[in-house]
């Protein structure tokens, strides 16, 4: 039964294809992933109890940034080809930088510093809310 948690977590990474099945784009089912990840990790990284699954959710969500560095945002179609290289730098510094903040938040959780690892979360919602901003279609 303690395992129970970590079988959920690990059920969920396994099926990223079936996820992006349902959804218009491999970066949209990318996204899909890292905002239900986010929703879990949200209401459990302040639990002690669960530290290892949240360490499990968090390789899960920085391999969904990894992925998502391949793939071009449905936006670049309205991009200037001039400009089109540099959106794509822009878009991948983006990504970095809040792969950087869930290196943060792994670390913290793996030090037991929970309720830092909390309020890092913030940092991933403002990178997240600047990046779609300058990269999502609305």
């Amino acid at each position: 039964m303690k395992h129970l948690p970590l079988l959920a977590t690990l059920a969920l990474l396994a099926f990223p294809t079936f996820l992006q099945a349902q959804v218009d784009s491999p970066l949209e089912g990318q996204m899909q992933i890292l905002a239900r990840g986010m929703r879990q990790l949200t209401q459990q990284v302040a639990d002690p109890a669960k530290q290892q699954e949240n360490i499990v959710l968090l390789e899960a969500l920085k391999k969904a940034v990894t992925d998502s560095k391949t793939l071009e945002p449905r936006k670049i179609s309205s991009i200037p080809a001039e400009n089109r290289e540099k959106f794509l730098a822009d878009y991948r510094h983006e990504l970095d930088e809040l792969s950087d903040a869930f290196n943060q938040v792994e670390e913290a959780v793996k030090a037991g510093q929970h309720d830092k690892a909390k309020s890092l979360l913030a940092t991933v919602n403002s990178i997240k809310k600047e990046g779609h901003g300058k990269f999502k279609v609305d």
